[in-house]
C-alpha cells in the first residue's frame, strides 16, 4: 500500500493557505491571503468558482450549509453555500481569527488578540470566551461529545478546556514560540481521534505526540524515517484509523494508528514548500488535500485501486498475446511486479516467451535481464540543506504592494497613499504633515507607479516594473516635475529622497543619484542584491546582500554615501540582525543618524563616532500583547523617541480609518531595566550616546544620582569608579561636596586624589577634537600617583571625630560662602568654557579649565583643611585643593 501526488496547482499567493473538504466531498474550498475563496471541483479542475471577501481570508469553517471565513474585519462572517451570499456576522474579535472548527452544532474560533470563543448554534451571542493564551492562537479542535477543546498558541503551550465550564484541564509546554500568525510556520495543530475521542495527537518537531486523553499521559509517538524536516501540521482521517501530517519542507506522511507505522508516501517535488494545512476527503480514507506557503494545492491519494487496474488491464494483453491457452503462474514475477506498482519489465515477458528457446539463449536473457534490473536502482537522494528565505527589495515604511489601499511612503514629512479603484484606475494623495512644506496633492497613477520617498524637497515616483522615474521638486517655482527613463530596461528596486537628492537603487545594480532638480549627480555599483534604501540631507544608507543566507539568518551589509559639493566619502559596514529576523526598517534619526529595526521590533542606531551599532529600543516590550506589532515611521533623538503605529494583530496598518501615531520611549535593552539603579544607567546611556537636548545637564544629574545611590548602598568603590570613568572636574566637585557632607572623609580623599588623573584625560579630548579632523590620534599622559612606598613621610592618622565637633563639620559643610570668602583672593576667575558640540559621546564632560597665571603659586590646601576646622594639620604631599563655588582646581607644586 502506497499515496502518490498529484501535480500542484497554483491557488493563492504567497502566504498562509486553507483549505476543507464539504461533507460529502464534492468541493475543495481554499482560502488566502489574497482575499479569495475558491471552489474546486477536483484537483484537475482548470476553473475554480472565486469570490472576494475581502484584502486576506486566514481561515474557513463548513457547517453544512453555510462556508464560515474570517477576514480583515476581525470578524467570523457567515456565507450561504454555494451561492456566497452573506448571512451576518457570528463573532467579532479585537484582531484576526486565525482559525476555525465547527463540530456537533458548536463553533470555535481562535484570534491574534489570544482569546478563544465558543458559539452553540448557528446564531451569534451568548458566546464563552476562554483566555489563558498570551500568545496569538495557531490551532484548534472540538470534542463535543465531552465538551473538550485543545488549542495550541504561539507562547508555546497546549491547552485542554472544559469550553462549557470554561476551565482549562491541562497545560502543556514545549512547543514553538511566535508572536504573530503571520511568522509562525508550526502551527502543531491539535486533532482529536474523531470517533471515540480517547486519542489527541498533535506535531511537534520531527514526530506526532499522541495523548490518552483518559489521563493526558503520552499514549505513542508517531515517526517516520523517511521526513527530513519538522512536521506542521497534522489530521485524523474520519474514522480514526490513519493520520496525515505535513513538513516545512512540503513533505507529507501518512500513519497507521493501530500499527504505529508510516506508509509510503511519494516524495515532493522541489517546488513544494512548507505545507499550512491538510484535509482528508469526507467520502473516503484514500484522498488528502494539502496546501503550502506558497498558495499551492494539491493532493495525496492512495495508489492500490489504480495499481489494481492497471495489473488487469496487462493481464488480459497478455493472454491475447500469448494465445488464451497460456496460464500464467501462481508466484510468477509478473504477480510481485504487479504488486510493487512498478508495472511490468519487459525482460520478464521475454523469459515467459523464450521459455521453449535454446537454454544458452536463455540464459543470456537472464542476464541482460538483472544488467536491466541493476541499471534502475535508484541512487540515494543527498540531503537538502534548506537556507534561511532571502529578502526581497522594500520601501521603508510602506505596506504591501499587493493591497488595493495601501501606504508607499509614511515619514515625519508626509504621508503617500496609493488606491486601487475596481475598475482598474489608481491614484495617488499626497499629504504633508506642515502644511507650508506643500499643499496635499492628488496625482492619477497612469503609470502604475508603486514605490515612493517623499521629503522636504521632492516627491519621487518610480514602478519596479518600468524604467521611468518621476520627480515633483516641491520647493520650486515654475517647472516642478521632471522625469527620466532608466537606460538599457533598468528597472527601479528601491527609492530614496531627501531635502537635496534623490537616489534610485536599480536592477542592474546601479545606484543612481540625482539632485532634486534633475542633474545627474553620482552613478555607484551596489555590491549585492539591494534591500532598502533611505537618505538625510546628503547622505545615503543603502542595505544589500553582502552573500548568500545561512540557515538561520541572512547576511546584510549597508553601504554609507555622503556627498559633500563635487566630492563623495563611501563606507561600508554591516547590519546586525538576530538569527531568524528580517529587516523592516530602515532611515535616519532627526540628528543623521542611521537606524534600522527588525521584525521582532528591535531599533538599533549606529554611531559614526563609536563605529559601533547601539540597540536603543525594543518596541515589543512596550506592547500589551505579543499579536500586537508596531509600524516604525520616524526616529527622534533629540526628543528620545520613536514615533510608531500600533498595528494589533497584524504587521502594518490599514489606511481607512487613518490610525494615530503613538511616540514610544526610547529605553537600552539593560539587565534588570525594571531596578533604580538600571533606569539610572539607561539614561546616563542615552544621554552619551545620543545628540539630545539638554544631554550635559542630563549626564551630570543622572551621575550624581548613581554616586548617591552607590554610597546609600554602601558600595563606595564603585561610586569612586563611577567618578573615574565619567573624567568630569565638574561632577568630581559635586560627588567631593556630597561625600562630605555624608560624613564620608575616606572617600572625599580619595575623589580628591583623581583630579591630576581626570585633568588629563580631559586635556587628551580637547586634542582629539582639535586634531580630530586631521587623523592624529591624542595621547593620554596621566601624572603618576605616588604609592606608599614612595611617600614621603608617615602616613596621617584616621581622625576621631565627637558628636559636638561632627554638627560643627555639618553646618561648615552646608555654608555656602565658605568656599569663597576663603579663596576670593587667592586664585584667579576661571572663565567658562562652552563644550564643542562636534560629537556628544566625545565631548561628554570636556571643558578647559583656565591656567594659574606665571609667577603665582596656587594656594596648598586639602579638602578637610578647607571644609574641616578640626583637621587643619592634614595636608597632602604633592596636591593641594581650592575650593569654590563654581570650579575645584587641584595643581601641582
Amino acid at each position: 500500500m502506497s499515496f502518490s501526488r498529484s501535480a500542484l496547482r497554483y491557488a493563492h499567493t504567497n502566504g498562509y493557505t486553507g483549505l476543507l473538504y464539504t461533507p460529502r466531498g464534492e468541493f475543495i474550498i481554499t482560502c488566502g491571503t489574497d482575499g479569495d475563496i475558491r471552489h474546486w471541483t477536483c484537483i484537475s479542475d482548470d476553473d475554480p468558482r472565486s469570490s472576494c471577501l475581502g484584502e486576506f481570508v486566514m481561515c474557513i469553517a463548513h457547517t453544512g450549509t453555510r462556508l464560515l471565513a474570517s477576514t480583515d474585519r476581525n470578524t467570523v462572517h457567515a456565507y450561504t453555500f454555494p451561492e456566497m451570499d452573506s448571512d451576518g456576522i457570528l463573532m467579532r474579535f479585537t484582531a484576526p481569527a486565525t482559525c476555525l472548527k465547527v463540530s456537533g452544532g458548536y463553533t470555535a474560533a481562535g484570534s491574534e488578540d489570544t482569546t478563544i470563543k465558543v458559539l452553540k448554534g448557528d446564531t451569534a451571542g451568548n458566546e464563552t470566551v476562554l483566555e489563558g493564551h498570551t500568545g496569538p492562537i495557531l490551532a484548534l479542535d472540538l470534542f463535543p461529545e465531552r465538551k473538550l477543546l485543545v488549542s495550541v498558541a504561539g507562547d508555546g503551550q497546549l491547552k485542554v478546556w472544559n469550553f462549557e465550564e470554561g476551565k482549562e484541564l491541562k497545560t502543556i509546554g514545549g512547543l514553538a514560540k511566535v508572536n504573530s500568525f503571520e511568522s509562525a510556520s508550526l502551527y502543531g495543530t491539535p486533532n482529536f481521534e474523531p470517533q471515540s475521542g480517547e486519542l489527541l495527537a498533535y506535531a511537534v518537531d520531527n514526530e506526532i505526540v499522541v495523548l490518552n486523553t483518559a489521563n493526558w499521559e503520552v499514549a505513542f509517538k508517531l515517526r517516520d524515517d523517511s521526513v527530513s524536516s519538522n512536521y506542521s501540521c497534522c489530521q485524523f482521517s474520519p474514522n480514526g484509523e490513519r493520520l496525515a501530517a505535513g513538513t516545512t519542507k512540503g513533505e507529507v506522511s501518512i500513519f497507521d494508528v493501530k500499527k504505529g507505522k508510516a506508509v509510503t508516501v511519494e516524495m515532493p517535488p522541489n517546488d513544494c514548500n512548507a505545507i499550512t494545512c491538510l484535509a482528508w476527503n469526507l467520502s473516503g480514507e484514500v484522498e488528502v488535500a494539502f496546501c503550502d506557503a506558497t498558495g499551492q494545492l494539491g493532493t495525496v491519494f492512495l495508489g492500490d485501486a489504480v495499481d489494481a487496474a492497471n495489473g488487469e488491464g496487462i493481464e488480459d494483453d497478455q493472454a491475447e498475446l500469448m494465445g488464451d491457452d497460456y496460464e500464467f503462474e501462481a508466484g510468477d514475477d509478473l504477480d510481485a511486479a504487479i504488486d510493487d506498482g512498478d508495472g511490468v519489465s519487459l525482460e520478464q515477458l521475454k523469459r515467459k516467451v523464450m521459455s521453449f528457446a535454446d537454454p544458452v539463449d536463455q540464459d543470456d536473457a537472464s542476464n541482460q535481464s538483472l544488467a536491466s534490473s541493476s541499471r534502475t536502482v535508484p541512487a540515494p537522494v543527498a540531503p537538502q540543506i534548506k537556507l534561511f528565505k532571502q529578502q526581497t527589495a522594500f520601501q521603508p515604511s510602506a505596506t504591501p504592494s499587493d493591497l488595493e489601499h495601501r501606504y508607499m511612503a509614511w515619514n515625519d514629512v508626509g504621508i503617500v497613499t496609493a488606491h486601487v479603484e475596481p475598475s482598474g484606475d489608481s491614484s495617488i494623495d499626497v499629504e504633508f504633515h506642515d502644511a507650508s512644506i506643500h499643499h496635499a496633492l492628488h496625482i492619477s497613477n497612469y503609470n502604475q507607479h508603486n514605490l515612493a520617498s517623499v521629503s522636504s524637497g521632492a516627491l519621487a515616483l518610480a514602478s519596479n516594473e518600468s524604467s521611468k522615474l518621476v520627480v515633483i521638486a516641491l520647493a520650486a517655482a515654475g517647472n516642478k516635475e521632471w522625469s527620466l527613463s532608466l537606460p538599457d530596461c533598468e528597472s527601479a528596486e528601491a527609492i530614496a529622497a531627501t531635502r537635496h537628492l534623490v537616489a534610485v537603487a536599480t536592477s542592474s545594480s546601479f545606484l543612481r543619484i540625482f539632485t532634486v532638480m534633475g542633474t545627474q549627480r553620482e552613478v555607484l555599483t551596489i555590491p549585492g542584491p539591494v534591500v532598502a534604501i533611505a537618505g538625510h540631507e546628503h547622505s545615503l544608507m543603502v542595505v544589500y546582500h553582502s552573500s548568500a543566507p545561512s540557515q538561520t539568518q541572512q547576511h546584510l551589509s549597508a553601504m554609507l554615501v555622503n556627498i559633500n559639493g563635487l566630492s563623495l566619502r563611501q563606507e561600508y559596514l554591516p547590519v546586525p540582525l538576530t538569527p531568524g529576523r528580517q529587516l523592516t526598517w530602515l532611515g535616519y534619526s532627526d540628528t543623521g543618524s542611521p537606524s534600522v529595526a527588525d521584525n521582532m521590533g528591535l531599533l538599533q542606531l549606529y554611531r559614526r563616532s563609536s563605529n559601533a551599532w547601539f540597540p536603543i529600543c525594543d518596541t515589543m516590550k512596550q506592547s500589551t500583547s505579543v499579536s500586537h506589532n508596531f509600524f516604525v515611521v520616524a526616529v527622534s533623538e533629540r526628543r528620545q523617541i520613536v514615533q510608531a503605529v500600533l498595528c494589533r494583530g497584524t504587521s502594518y496598518p490599514m489606511t481607512n480609518p487613518r490610525p494615530m501615531l503613538q511616540e514610544l520611549r526610547m529605553q537600552i535593552p539593560l539587565c534588570d531595566i525594571e531596578v533604580e539603579k538600571s533606569e539610572l544607567e539607561d539614561a546616563l546611556l542615552r544621554s552619551s550616546l545620543m545628540q539630545m537636548d539638554g544631554a550635559e545637564k542630563i549626564q551630570k544629574e543622572t551621575a550624581i544620582k548613581l554616586f548617591a545611590l552607590a554610597c546609600s548602598s554602601e558600595c563606595e568603590t564603585r561610586a569612586r569608579e563611577l567618578i573615574e570613568s565619567i573624567a568630569c572636574t565638574d561632577l568630581l566637585q559635586l560627588a567631593v561636596k556630597y561625600a562630605t557632607k555624608r560624613g564620608r572623609i575616606h572617600l572625599s580623599d580619595r575623589l580628591c586624589e583623581l583630579l591630576p588623573q581626570l585633568e588629563a584625560v580631559q586635556e587628551a579630548r580637547k586634542q582629539q577634537t582639535l586634531l580630530g579632523a586631521s587623523g592624529i590620534a591624542a595621547t593620554i599622559v596621566l601624572p603618576m600617583t605616588p604609592t606608599s612606598a614612595t611617600q614621603s613621610g608617615p602616613k596621617p592618622k584616621a581622625i576621631e571625630l565627637s558628636s559636638a565637633k561632627r554638627g560643627t563639620l555639618k553646618r561648615l559643610a552646608n555654608s555656602p560662602n565658605m568656599f569663597k570668602a576663603a579663596s576670593a583672593g587667592s586664585r584667579p576667575s576661571t572663565p567658562d568654557i562652552t563644550p564643542s558640540p562636534l560629537d556628544t559621546q566625545e565631548n561628554i564632560f570636556g571643558e578647559s579649565e583656565s591656567e594659574v597665571p606665571m609667577g603665582k603659586t596656587p594656594d596648598h590646601r586639602s579638602p578637610l583643611n578647607s571644609v574641616n576646622p578640626f583637621a587643619m594639620k592634614r595636608k597632602l604631599g604633592d596636591t593641594g585643593v581650592i575650593f569654590g563655588s563654581e570650579k575645584l582646581k587641584l595643581a601641582k607644586k
